[in-house]
């Protein structure tokens, strides 16, 4: 009886944050399509708030070039917390499209990752999972290199 409880305790763990993310590249309307209107709104920033994730995106040239993720710590709401571990791998695996994270530094609790082949990079501290794009030319010669693969299907 444990084994489909378990089964139904990943399960829900892995689908609630897959709804609170907006990713790096989407605009405007797709976040807003994933979780409706921002809480705020600036010229170059919105922030979101879903099943009690917070998201602050950044936005240059329309797309989304840096977000953050954080709730509200339950013992002072006036703080942040970082998302979980299973949340920040579950969002670090949606921006990278499953490509490889390696661990570049750790600290203190604060750790930085790159993802060479999309040229991203991820920093997580006590507050906060921060990704953001850190080698635009990487960047886009990753999606060049999709949208090539998806215009030569069937060939």
């Amino acid at each position: 009886m444990q084994i489909p409880f378990f089964i139904l305790l990943l399960t829900a763990l892995l689908a609630l944050p897959w709804k609170a993310q907006c990713r790096i590249g989407e605009t405007l309307d797709e976040c807003k399509a994933r979780y409706g209107n921002p809480v705020e709104l600036k010229k170059d920033a919105a922030l979101f708030l879903k099943n009690g994730m917070y998201v602050s995106a950044h936005f240059a040239d329309g797309k989304v070039v840096e977000i953050s993720y954080y709730k509200k710590s339950p013992k002072n709401p006036k703080k942040s917390v970082c998302p979980t571990d299973t949340e920040a791998e579950i969002l670090l695996r949606a921006n990278a499209h499953d490509t490889p994270w390696e661990l570049e530094f750790a600290h203190g609790g604060d750790v930085l990752r790159r993802n060479e082949k999309k040229g991203l990079s991820a920093f997580r501290t006590q507050r906060a999972l921060t990704i953001s794009i850190s080698d635009p030319m990487a960047y886009k010669a990753y999606h060049e290199r999709k949208a090539a693969a998806r215009d030569l299907e069937g060939f």
